[in-house]
């Protein structure tokens, strides 16, 4: 099994709790009550703050290549 760095591991935990606060059913028990933040309802607050923490993230993801390989020596063109 391969390793994970501890950036890859709670970029991976940080993806799953924030798909999981977006998409499970736990969201409506925080739908119960009408408060309004900035004028806007709890639940679109809850959805848009979420949003722009995977947004966020994804783009940490993206800035550090934690999906592509790392890159070997083995593969380098040796020039004469």
């Amino acid at each position: 099994m391969k390793h994970l760095s501890p950036l890859k591991l709670s970029i991976y935990g940080g993806m799953i709790l924030g798909f999981l606060m977006l998409e499970s059913p736990a969201i409506m028990l925080a739908n119960r009550i009408e408060p309004m933040l900035m004028g806007l309802p709890f639940l679109l607050v809850w959805n848009l703050f979420w949003w722009f923490v995977l947004t966020a993230l994804f783009l940490v993801a993206y800035l550090t290549n934690w999906g592509s390989p790392t890159p070997s020596n083995n593969h380098a063109i040796k020039q004469p």
